[in-house]
């Protein structure tokens, strides 16, 4: 087994979402779990709650607004099928 040379740092970005560069180290790599496995059980100094709530709640505005927009386009769309484009038949 080769010595892990992911830092502790990259191992915080990775958890927090901030680095998904090392997503195949991570997966395979005994070192990675553990250190991610301690830092979710809380056993580590370092509290991830706000970060990730932070991304979730951002995650869920964003569909929010998605789901908004569209439906507006939709409308949209609907208004420009049934009243035209506002040109005058010839």
């Amino acid at each position: 087994m080769n010595a892990c040379t992911i830092t502790d740092v990259q191992r915080i970005d990775f958890a927090e979402g901030i680095d998904d560069s090392i997503d195949e180290h991570v997966l395979t790599c005994d070192q990675c779990q553990a250190f991610l496995a301690e830092l979710w059980e809380g056993q580590l100094e370092h509290d991830l709650s706000e970060p990730v709530m932070r991304v979730v709640g951002l995650e869920e505005f964003v569909i929010a607004v998605i789901k908004e927009g569209g439906g507006i386009l939709a409308r949209i769309g609907e208004a420009l099928r049934v009243y035209g484009m506002g040109e005058e038949d010839k």
